[in-house]
């Protein structure tokens, strides 16, 4: 068996930009710890999103957007997914957030007619996310200037809706 040395640091310096060139080459839509009042500011939006595109279809949307009716409990990633359910059908409508995802425009344009229904729940399942029964209301709370700026979000998501 032979053994081929080669220069000291030149495969490393070579793989290390290889895996830099292929997570740039990558849609990135998973950050980790990511928490601001923005629709996709969070890991539960990104995380959301990958989902999605893995499934992007209207059964999807409102699958997620019923998590949000009903007067049930919301949980935190069930809020952060109805958020960006309803980014993703505001879109829809040619009313995109200012930091929607690149790789939900293909996905978003080849079904915009389908989603544009899922307007009223989109909205219901919303003002769910903004009630008493969201955890993820609960959890802005304990940041009274955070809590207002993510209202301000969503409401806007709702008048874009």
């Amino acid at each position: 068996m032979t053994i081929h040395r080669s220069r000291p640091g030149v495969h490393g310096r070579r793989n290390a930009c290889m895996v830099l060139m292929a997570a740039l080459a990558v849609p990135s839509v998973s950050r980790a710890d990511t928490w601001s009042p923005r629709s996709f500011g969070n890991d539960g939006a990104l995380d959301w999103v990958e989902l999605f595109l893995q499934h992007p279809t209207s059964d999807f949307l409102g699958t997620t957007l019923a998590q949000g009716i009903g007067g049930r409990v919301i949980a935190r990633f069930a809020g952060e997914s109805i958020v960006a359910a309803g980014e993703v059908v505001a879109a829809s409508w040619g009313r995109p957030c200012l930091d929607f995802p690149i790789e939900l425009i293909v996905p978003v344009a080849k079904s915009r007619q389908v989603f544009r229904p899922i307007s009223p729940l989109a909205r219901s399942a919303l003002n769910g996310v903004l009630g008493p029964a969201s955890e993820l209301r609960r959890l802005w709370g304990l940041d009274p200037e955070g809590l207002g700026n993510w209202q301000d979000n969503v409401r806007q998501l709702l008048e874009r809706l």
